[in-house]
């Protein structure tokens, strides 16, 4: 499942990337990093410790074992640092070499309970080791996000019932996921979204032994909450890391000068020099290499851009 999001640019951060990166402006609410994460801790119904695997267990005896609370306050809008995105495109030739280039950063949904809610054996509904569950998953799962409304006093509430519909079998821990997603729909009046693709194309000229380097740093949300059985048994600090609905990624073009003897020969003078190598032929050749391996530590850009993403 994937979602469309509007734009906005969003600070830039340096990892992978050695060199200091402008920042850009950040839209409201969203942070520079997710902070550390919470260790997740199971209890018994009256307090005592527990294993979190005894309570993942009953959650997947039936579709309303479990249920998800999510706590607002621990949960945030961010973004990561810049991440190297495919290889940098380098300039061997003796003269500008024109560059088009569409740079795609695809981002998903991890958690810290070992992908008990995001991972590829609940989203392909791989069958786990304990067995598989076959409740009627199709029924209701429901939840209620009351808002005070302080102009009706402070008592009073506002409603909002969620119905996820699973099919008639779940495997692994389907139904923690379930109950995630009436969570989140329940919180944020929006289906939870699982992963996303953004996209930038760039056309730029690339001078004769210069490399032209891309960059992203994707824009997330984390939820923090805690997953609670119908015994009272619970697992809380659950932390659930994914695509951000209200802002979009951003992309950075960098422009360096080539390390010496990646293309083999002489940088020529200036920023540009003549269609010839040094025999008298034409070169038309470039390299690329892994971004994150082409920089080298401390060499700052001598350009860079900014670039919107388009969500897919």
């Amino acid at each position: 499942m994937s979602s469309r999001r509007p734009r906005a640019l969003l600070p830039v951060l340096a990892l992978g990337l050695t060199a200091p990166l402008t920042l850009l402006a950040p839209p409201a609410a969203a942070e520079q990093g997710p902070g550390e994460t919470p260790v997740p801790r199971a209890l018994t119904a009256d307090g005592r410790p527990a294993e979190v695997d005894d309570v993942l267990k009953h959650c997947r005896t039936g579709r309303s074992a479990c249920t998800f609370t999510i706590d607002p306050k621990l949960s945030r809008e961010y973004v990561t640092a810049v991440k190297s995105l495919g290889n940098a495109v380098i300039n061997c030739t003796q003269s500008d070499m024109a560059v088009e280039r569409t740079v795609t950063l695809k981002t998903g949904t991890t958690d810290n309970i070992g992908g008990e809610i995001s991972g590829t054996i609940t989203a392909e509904g791989t069958v786990a080791a304990s067995g598989q569950v076959t409740a009627n998953l199709a029924n209701e799962t429901a939840m209620e996000h009351k808002t005070p409304q302080l102009d009706k006093g402070p008592t009073s509430s506002n409603g909002n019932k969620t119905t996820v519909s699973g099919g008639a079998t779940a495997s692994g821990s389907l139904t923690a996921r379930l109950a995630f997603e009436a969570a989140f729909k329940a919180t944020y009046s929006k289906s939870w979204t699982v992963e996303a693709t953004e996209e930038t194309a760039y056309k730029s000229t690339v001078h004769a032994h210069d490399m032209l380097v891309f960059g992203a740093n994707a824009a997330m949300r984390r939820v923090v909450g805690s997953l609670v059985a119908k015994t009272g048994q619970r697992i809380i600090g659950i932390a659930v890391d994914s695509p951000s609905m209200v802002n979009s990624s951003s992309f950075i073009a960098q422009t360096y000068a080539a390390p010496d003897g990646v293309c083999g020969g002489t940088r020529p003078p200036g920023n540009t020099a003549g269609g010839e190598g040094g025999d008298g032929k034409l070169r038309h050749a470039a390299r690329e290499v892994p971004a994150a391996r082409a920089v080298p530590p401390g060499v700052e850009p001598k350009r860079e851009v900014a670039l919107p993403a388009d969500a897919n």
